[in-house]
Order: C-alpha cells, then structure tokens, then sequence
C-alpha cells in the first residue's frame, strides 16, 4: 500500500498506524463527539462519517454525524435511507455541547469562522488556511476523503463492515466517477480491498438515475449554452435545487467535442457555478479560486470545482446581467484561463 504523507501537531510525519492511534487515544474519554460534515453532505462525506464512526469505536449516540445544511441531493437522500446515515442538523450554538470534533471530507474554514479549530481534519480536498488541528491528514490527489479512511480503518485492523464498505465502495465510485477522474494508485487499491466486502447490488440502487427534471436542465444547457474550443458555457437561470448545476456540468462532458464544462445557475440570489474538465488539462480549483475567491466561496480540485457567490457582485465584478450575458462571460473567463502559458511549460501543479 502507498505510504501517505500525514502531519502529526505535536511531530512530523509519524507513522501511519501512529497518527490513528493517537487520535482514538485522543478520542477515548470524551463524552459526545462530532463528526462534522459539509454542507449538504454527499457521498463521500457519509461514507467517511461511518468510517470514522468505526475508527474512533463508537456508535451513532457518542459520535453524532452533523451538518449545518442537510442532505438534498436525491441520490444521496436515497444513500441516507438505504444505509440508515442520520445526519443531524446544527446550529452554530450547538457545537459548544461537543467535547471533540473532527471534519471529514472538508476543513474547518469552509464553514465561514464558525469552527477555528479542530480535534482532527482528514479531507481530499487542497489545504486551507485559517484553522487550527491538533491532528491532520490532506491528501489532495486522493479522489476521495474514503480512500484516505480505508487506509486508517486497514492500518489498525479495524473491521470494516458490509454496511460501511458498501458506502466507502459508492464514496470512492462517485467522487472518482468510477475511477476516471482525478485519481491515484491508492484509490484504485482502495477500490479493489473494498469490492468483494461491499453489497454491490445497494450500490446500483443508490446510484443516481436520470429524471425528467434533470432531463428538461441539460435540455436547457443545450439550447442555451455555447460551446468554443471544447469549453461548453450555460447557465441554467433559477434553480428549485443546488445539485442540478453539478448534474448538468457532469453531463455535458459526455460530449466528444467538450473537455470543459462551466455550468451556473441561480439559487436563493446566489449564483452557483460548477466546473468539470476530463482531468489532464488545466485545474479547475484553481480557475475558480482566482476569479470569484474575492466575492463568494471558491475551491475544488484539478477536474471538479465549485463557486457560490452573490449574483448581484457577479454581475458587477464581471459586467455581465442575463442569462445569455452570465453564460458568455463564464466561458470567456474558462477560455482565458486556458489560454494562459502554463508554468514551466508543463502541466498545472495542483492548487
């Protein structure tokens, strides 16, 4: 197995099987844990929640699996429902009546000042400022926070049950769009370890299906969206739900002619912006953190990214009001970003 790289507050670089220890010795004597998930948890961020339930030998009474917004998407309701994950809701007052708290699948400044600190971060996603962690583990070219889980669950022997196998299994099939998207040799053991304890028929059945309403969204994408030098551009106006914007990004790389989709619509004032590419071009994260950092919350990997922000300080940072207006300017900005020299004449180096 791939020796990771993880960070230890009081030590460098112990050993795997050391950090894990250490932090369930941590984790011993409190009273109530929480396992803080981002908002409207997805896959992934469930399917950590339960392994780090096990990691830390506790039930679903001691280690609370938390999140300030719910879960909405419907194949992650239906993920929920057929592994009975409860996610309780939480209010920033409510995390005073925790005694430890660890983030999986996300780190503490994601939630806007309300959590500075933490008991334990492990998360995929590039490191963040602004928090402090008595232990870590960041990988950031893992495709998944579970594959990094799989790993502690397997360095101390922990037994890893059909249930908590069967959610890690679609973690890292979904995150990884089955191994084809930002992906390393870990993930792929990780896979294969998981295969034959998992219950691959409820993975089939919590797999997301193509409804009408997500239908008649990529219709609108395609009537209304551009596409220049393989970038497809669209915006979808107001939305009923957040995760038709990632849905439709996802979709429309389907298309032979596209290798980046760039993907908005507006929810509540906000305009949220999905952004895709196949994975060996340009990042993503990066893209979106250097254009809308400023005026919302940016950040994502090099072929997943996301941005929300107010639409009113998009349309005057960017000068663009419309729906055909928005559309254009996103793909206009994709497009300059792509055409920028690459350092050192080679790839982008992870944000």
């Amino acid at each position: 197995m791939k020796q990771a790289k993880v960070e230890l507050a009081e030590k460098a670089e112990p050993s795997l099987r050391t950090l894990v220890e250490r932090y369930q010795h941590h984790f011993d004597d409190a009273g109530r844990v929480l396992i803080l998930l981002h908002h409207d948890p997805d896959p992934d961020a469930l399917a950590s929640g339960l392994a780090m339930r096990a990691l830390l030998h506790r039930n679903k009474t001691t280690a609370i699996l938390g999140a300030f917004h719910g879960v909405t998407r419907p194949e992650n309701l239906r993920m929920a429902e057929l592994l009975d994950i409860e996610v309780e809701p939480l209010t920033a007052e409510s995390l005073g009546s925790y005694d430890r708290i660890v983030t999986v699948d996300v780190q503490p400044s994601y939630f806007g000042g309300l959590l500075d600190s933490a008991d334990l971060v492990v998360d995929h996603h590039p490191q963040r400022p602004g928090y402090k962690a008595r232990f870590r583990d960041i990988r950031p070219d893992y495709g998944s926070t579970a594959t990094i889980l799989t790993e502690h669950l397997r360095a101390v022997d922990v037994n890893i049950s059909e249930r908590i196998a069967t959610a890690m299994l679609y973690a890292i099939k979904s995150d990884t769009l089955f191994l084809s998207r930002q992906t390393n040799q870990s993930d792929l053991q990780a896979f294969t370890y998981l295969y034959p304890l998992a219950d691959t028929a409820l993975v089939r059945k919590m797999e997301g299906s193509i409804t009408l309403e997500r239908l008649r969204y990529v219709a609108r994408a395609a009537q209304s969206g551009e596409v220049h030098d393989q970038v497809f551009a669209a915006h979808l106006g107001e939305l009923p739900r957040e995760d038709l914007v990632p849905f439709v990004a996802d979709y429309l790389l389907q298309i032979d002619e596209v290798q980046w989709s760039v993907v908005s619509g507006v929810l509540n004032g906000n305009l949220i912006v999905s952004v895709r590419n196949l994975g060996y071009s340009r990042n993503a994260g990066r893209f979106v953190t250097r254009l809308f950092n400023t005026i919302g919350s940016a950040g994502g990997h090099r072929s997943m990214a996301k941005a929300v922000m107010p639409l009113a300080d998009f349309e005057t940072t960017f000068g663009a009001a419309g729906e055909e207006a928005i559309a254009s300017r996103l793909g206009s900005l994709a497009r300059e970003f792509l055409s920028e020299p690459r350092r050192g004449g080679g790839a982008d180096r992870r944000s």
